[in-house]
């Protein structure tokens, strides 16, 4: 993918520009991009498909610019009726390498003045005051904008010229020269070309796989087993709208079901055959390039797992060791839940301050003894103005908490929502790690604990930012090395906010990172 830029914007993202021919500078997969105010909007010359970035000071790091705009493309595409295997297909091949241009056509020039007119212009469409994301911005100014067919002269919508590129262009890698859409193997999607050709498709696909059997020498009474025990698979994965790429393991579900979906009663070595037919569909997939070796294991593991529960003698047994443990759980629930009503009258201050970073970063907050340990990392990182991307995990020296609670073995001991920040004590440190990529690391000591009988539950009631300097975090941006070379550029990353005023912000930001990790 090349990406048109202009001069300044090249300098100003650190990225080295080179010369590109001029044939792949006008194919479909370019892409051109301007600075304009609080954007960046990139431009697909061919298409004039706009996608939308806010804040382009964050990335002067060209690895956070390039990360940023995969993330915004993706986006707009989820929000299109665009089949998921195309996304993932583009996810994984088109964004495999960008390389940067100095060229720029006066037609690409055109384009992007257009969307900076409609995006910032006295005549916006935009209705500002509904919050929209970034793809919903895409969206209004692409549906907002009329070309014309070079090939009929009439006048489409952009979002009418890309859905035909979509259907059109894209292809799998298994099948280059049939159009991908045509054999999109029943990955579901919204598109009503998908749902109009999904006999076709199915047809499609079986032709393949009888193709793929005969050409392995099978008798004609194993081809028919394996077709028809794949035939009724793929139907029950597109009655409970998924595909079989989506969801490896949902072949479990359909074996250790398969008598009550089917009515019928299975003996031992029919269910064995059933559980080879899938196997050789498996290889058929990996022969196909739609699954790889360890896609391929996962999907064989759960055949074999299917089989063995569905005829597991102690499949009562374990469900009733499951009601038997979930009944524990919700116990030792209450229990904790009754111990953290105890710090309901303690009012905590906190210093929070992001390590390695200067000037120095931090927040000084007043919350709760009764403040649940995931919910006051969501205060810390709401305050620090974190997106909620990426895992985190919250460490006193002794224990490690992270979310999503995994396994680990030490049961409740390690459960972030079984513990309350009223088990520690002024002088206590610990520490949260937010993002194992980019590392960002808060140290928050516990200053002081105070009685107030009127500060309320464990939630938001009584929580307060204090004070602070620093207008906080840039998520995929390097971690703090990133986030000084962006402050070099932008002053205003350093710049404190006032957080008296920003007080409700920072709560809906907390209920958002709480919708999110839950």
């Amino acid at each position: 993918m090349f990406i048109a830029i202009e001069n300044r914007t090249a300098a100003h993202l650190h990225v080295n520009p080179g010369p590109v021919a001029r044939d792949q500078f006008d194919s479909p997969a370019t892409w051109s991009v301007r600075s304009a105010g609080d954007f960046i909007i990139f431009v697909n010359n061919a298409l004039a498909l706009p996608v939308i970035v806010r804040h382009p000071q964050r990335f002067n790091d060209s690895r956070a610019f390039v990360t940023a705009f995969k993330r915004e493309f993706i986006e707009l595409l989820g929000e299109l009726p665009v089949p998921h295997a195309k996304i993932s297909m583009i996810r994984s091949q088109q964004f495999q390498e960008i390389e940067f241009t100095r060229q720029l056509s006066s037609s690409a020039q055109q384009k992007l003045q257009r969307y900076q007119n409609l995006l910032t212009g006295p005549n916006s469409p935009i209705d500002w005051e509904e919050q929209p994301t970034n793809a919903q911005l895409a969206l209004q100014l692409a549906e907002n904008t009329a070309l014309t067919n070079p090939q009929t002269g009439d006048s489409e919508t952009v979002i009418e010229r890309f859905e035909d590129h979509v259907a059109q262009r894209y292809q799998l890698p298994a099948h280059p020269q049939l159009n991908e859409h045509n054999r999109s193997y029943l990955y579901r999607s919204a598109s009503l070309n998908d749902v109009m050709n999904a006999t076709a498709v199915s047809e499609l696909f079986l032709n393949d796989y009888r193709r793929y059997l005969t050409n392995r020498d099978k008798s004609d009474q194993i081809i028919d087993r394996d077709l028809n025990a794949a035939a009724d698979y793929l139907s029950f994965c597109e009655g409970e709208g998924v595909s079989l790429l989506a969801d490896l393991g949902l072949v479990y579900n359909y074996l250790l079901h398969y008598e009550e979906l089917n009515d019928v009663q299975m003996s031992m070595s029919a269910m064995r055959s059933l559980g080879t037919a899938l196997r050789e569909l498996g290889r058929f997939m990996r022969n196909q390039q739609l699954f790889s070796s360890a896609d391929f294991d996962q999907f064989v593991q759960s055949v074999g797992q299917g089989i063995n529960d569905h005829y597991s003698h102690q499949r009562v047994y374990h469900l009733q060791r499951l009601l038997c443990n979930l009944q524990q759980q919700a116990e030792q629930q209450r229990e904790a839940m009754d111990r953290g009503r105890h710090y309901r009258g303690d009012a905590y201050t906190l210093t929070v301050t992001l390590a390695d970073y200067q000037p120095a970063m931090w927040r000084q907050l007043r919350v709760s003894g009764a403040t649940r340990l995931d919910m006051l990392c969501y205060q810390i990182l709401a305050s620090f103005r974190a997106n909620g991307g990426h895992l985190f995990e919250l460490s006193d020296g002794k224990r490690h908490f992270q979310l999503p609670v995994f396994e680990s073995g030490a049961g409740n001991e390690q459960d972030i929502e079984l513990h309350w920040l009223g088990e520690y004590q002024p002088g206590d440190v610990l520490t949260l790690i937010y993002d194992f990529g980019d590392s960002w690391r808060f140290e928050i000591k516990v200053e002081s604990v105070q009685k107030q009988s009127r500060l309320r539950n464990a939630g938001m009631s009584g929580a307060v930012v204090l004070d602070g300097a620093g207008a906080g975090i840039i998520d995929d941006i390097g971690g703090t090395t990133g986030l000084q070379e962006a402050a070099s550029d932008d002053p205003s990353i350093n710049r404190t906010p006032n957080f008296a005023q920003e007080q409700e912000e920072w709560r809906r930001r907390v209920e958002q990172l709480q919708e999110i990790y839950n």
